[in-house]
């Protein structure tokens, strides 16, 4: 499996270096291929001392491999917008997203976001291992496939009124409707 892997290197600290280079290489024991692997290389520059064209590049390369991976992982144990933003990025592309920290409690405001996107995942030195193999495993197993398909004019106008009126995304608003009907559909049950 592809997995995109980053942390905030602004809170980047000795310790978090160490997690997120055992992160990488579980990752990679486990059979999977890290993607973001120039996160930790001596020639990467810092994107404090880029200029807006080296910026611009960066972040374009950065969405384009969230956009390729099977699963995105973050460290999150210290707080930052930058992580705060692609964790945004990588909900929107609709990818299954595992947010690791090693402190006590998660950032309260990821409690509930993402819905089933969003893997919340405490870990230690000692668990590290196990917590990522669980982790992926669930991602894996809850990835969302993506479905498009064509609707009227007036199919769209309702579903932006629900999306404006009840606050719930069109797509979550579709998901629930199938989900109703597969639940009280007999005949799919008996299969």
């Amino acid at each position: 499996m592809k997995i995109y892997f980053s942390v905030s290197y602004s809170n980047l600290n000795d310790d978090i270096r160490k997690s997120c280079e055992s992160i990488i290489k579980h990752l990679e024991d486990l059979g999977h291929r890290v993607i973001n692997e120039k996160l930790f290389s001596k020639e990467a520059k810092p994107y404090i001392d880029q200029n807006e064209q080296e910026s611009v590049s960066a972040q374009r390369n950065l969405t384009k491999l969230k956009k390729s991976a099977d699963v995105i992982i973050f460290e999150i144990s210290k707080p930052s917008v930058a992580i705060g933003q692609e964790l945004s990025i990588a909900l929107s592309l609709n990818k299954p997203v595992i947010a690791l920290y090693n402190n006590n409690l998660p950032p309260h405001i990821l409690r509930d976001e993402g819905g089933d996107l969003l893997i919340l995942s405490q870990y230690s030195d000692e668990n590290l291992y196990e917590v990522l193999e669980r982790s992926v495993e669930f991602a894996a197993e809850n990835q969302e496939v993506r479905f498009n398909f064509f609707i009227s004019p007036s199919i769209g106008f309702y579903l932006d009124w629900i999306s404006k009126v009840k606050k719930i995304p069109r797509s979550v608003y579709l998901r629930a409707l199938i989900e109703r009907e597969m639940r009280e559909n007999k005949e799919y049950k008996d299969e």
